[in-house]
């Protein structure tokens, strides 16, 4: 009996064995049909995915095809109802336009309108009305005037006429410049030396034929600025190869009628430093200075100078030009040579009389 009871344990376990065999193949299996089964369910998954996509973005682009569609036959209805309502508007303007003219036309040829008798009798009294009150005022102040004192002395000025004539014999001239409301100094015999001491100095000398190179002059004069303490001196090269010097006044040295009467004015000090007998004064007087060039000109009559004026018109980059002309340019002698020389008469030149400097 003993032995029996053994061999039934020894089958138990074979059978347990056996089973939890099978348990752990059905396991397995179970697990692989499950991960089988996932993937499946993943690819089948995303392939719907992937279709409804397509199927929604042809749909998506259908309606955008139709939408398209729809609002072009729109735009297109609305481009003809306004081609048509701009036309009409344009018959309109054009209609409108030619009655305006019309109604222009047959106004002008329609005669003025009389005026009333009425409104004419209305002037007419106003007039009446106005001439009396002026007669009134003539009697009164002819009344004043009959009342009246007399002045002693006539309030009228005597003015001279001018009288020009020629400059005293080896008198040379001293120019003043009257221009902006002032007066300045022009001291030409000053200023050339003032020139001649810069063209030195920059060691600009001329050729044989005595030119000298305007470029170089220029470009000099441009730097250092030469002048005194009323002009500054440009050159500049004219269409006759000469070397001009313009000179443009420096605002803040001129004095204008009063400052010029007073005993410490350059223009009286300009004065002092000539005589009447070696000098004579020239006044180049601009339209809006003839009030200062007067009172200059009555305080030279006190001290006896001998003078005169022009008027004169110029650009504002040149107030007068300085009286120097003897620089020449590169080139003068060549110019001069190649003009024809003048015809000859026979009869030697007659004698320029002096001209007339003043009045």
């Amino acid at each position: 009996m003993k032995r029996k009871r053994k061999d039934d344990a020894g089958s138990l376990d074979s059978l347990l064995d056996t089973i939890t065999t099978v348990v752990g193949i059905l396991i397995i299996l179970l697990i692989v049909v499950q991960l089988g089964a996932d993937s499946a369910v993943n690819r089948i998954v995303d392939e719907r995915k992937k279709e409804n996509a397509d199927e929604l973005m042809e749909l998506a682009m259908k309606q955008f095809e139709d939408q398209k569609k729809t609002l072009l036959e729109e735009k297109k209805k609305i481009q003809l109802k306004l081609a048509s309502e701009n036309k009409e508007q344009a018959q309109l303007i054009q209609e409108i336009s030619k009655l305006e003219k019309e109604l222009a036309a047959k106004k002008k040829a329609m005669p003025p309108a009389p005026p009333k008798v009425q409104n004419l009798r209305k002037e007419k009294t106003k007039l009446d009305n106005d001439r009396k009150a002026i007669e009134v005022k003539v009697k009164k102040l002819k009344g004043l005037l009959s009342k009246a004192s007399r002045p002693s002395q006539s309030l009228s000025k005597d003015v001279s006429l001018p009288d020009p004539k020629p400059a005293p014999p080896k008198a040379k001239p001293f120019r003043f410049l009257c221009r902006d409301g002032k007066i300045y100094p022009l001291d030409d015999q000053r200023l050339v030396g003032r020139v001649t001491q810069e063209l030195q100095k920059a060691g600009i000398k001329p050729n044989k034929a005595k030119e000298y190179d305007g470029k170089k002059i220029i470009s000099h004069f441009s730097k250092a600025k030469p002048g005194d303490p009323f002009f500054q001196a440009i050159p500049r090269i004219d269409g006759n190869k000469r070397v001009i010097f313009d000179l443009r006044k420096k605002p803040p040295a001129g004095e204008d009628e009063k400052a010029l009467a007073k005993p410490g004015s350059r223009y009286l000090a300009a004065l002092k430093g000539i005589t009447p007998k070696t000098h004579y004064l020239q006044f180049e007087v601009f339209e809006d200075s003839f009030a200062t060039y007067l009172a200059a000109r009555e305080l030279a009559g006190k001290r006896n100078f001998p003078a005169g004026w022009k008027p004169i018109l110029r650009g504002p980059d040149t107030d007068c030009t300085l009286a120097l002309w003897t620089v020449n340019d590169l080139g003068r002698a060549a110019l001069l040579a190649s003009r024809p020389p003048p015809k000859p008469t026979g009869k030697p030149p007659p004698k320029k009389p002096p001209s007339n400097v003043l009045d």
